[in-house]
């Protein structure tokens, strides 16, 4: 539960959505209509222009997507963060989220290099845990499950005297576990799939980890710090404060 609550600060409060693109929704819904005005465009085009004109109006409209994208949210974005939150590009929105995770942390009893350094083991133990309960079936499981089926399977075909229809029933049985198979390997990748995001969102939030670290010792050991500026900016800004003030992980 708590390493739950610390993925859910990270990724979720302290994402590019909660940052920054929720104050732009008007933006966004201007970008998917232009999104959808194309594919209605495109459509015209193929119900009553001619075919030739096809191919280059698909490419003007493939051409314009990223073009809406850079007009409607990405330079609005960077205009957002540069009055929001004084911040010249995106490289300094990620020093500022770096921040705002140290100043978590450290209300939450994490201020030394050495207790971020437990706070390491504690999301690599809970995240190994949590692997273990998303392990897909193991070998033996299939094969008993399979024998199981034959059996049953086989129980079903003797009680039958037609040799057609043991033949149809058979044919049946096969497709059935076809699709069985098909069903339990999609549900295996769905699994596993969400067992690769827990382990990319680890690694994630350990290089931030570690990267806290580096700057911890930098400031012990030189007069320079690396959060002072964010620190500054973050103080004058209550949303940002409000973050750090959040209900502790713990």
């Amino acid at each position: 539960m708590a390493i739950k609550k610390l993925n859910d600060f990270y990724f979720k409060k302290l994402g590019n959505w909660n940052l920054v693109h929720s104050f732009l929704k008007g933006f966004w819904r201007a970008f998917i209509f232009m999104l959808l005005l194309l594919i209605i465009v495109d459509v015209v085009v193929i119900q009553f222009v001619n075919g030739r004109y096809f191919i280059p109006v698909i490419l003007l409209s493939l051409l314009c997507i990223p073009l809406f994208y850079y007009i409607l949210i990405y330079s609005r974005a960077k205009k957002f963060i540069r009055t929001r939150y004084q911040l010249r590009n995106f490289t300094e929105l990620t020093t500022m989220r770096r921040y705002l995770l140290y100043a978590y942390l450290e209300k939450s009893g994490f201020s030394t290099r050495d207790d971020l350094e437990k706070l390491i083991r504690f999301i690599h133990s809970e995240m190994a845990e949590e692997k273990k309960s998303y392990q897909p079936l193991s070998t033996i499981a299939g094969v008993f499950i399979a024998a199981f089926l034959a059996i049953l399977g086989g129980s079903f075909l003797f009680l039958m005297d037609d040799i057609v229809e043991r033949l149809i029933a058979a044919v049946l049985m096969i497709i059935m576990a076809i699709l069985l198979y098909v069903i339990g390997t999609f549900i295996m990748s769905i699994i596993r799939s969400k067992s690769e995001t827990n382990t990319k969102k680890e690694r994630e939030l350990t290089k931030e980890i570690i990267a806290i670290q580096t700057a911890i010792l930098v400031s012990e050991n030189t007069s320079y710090h690396p959060f002072l500026a964010m620190e500054r900016k973050v103080a004058e800004n209550d949303f940002l404060k409000e973050i750090i003030t959040a209900k502790s992980f713990l």
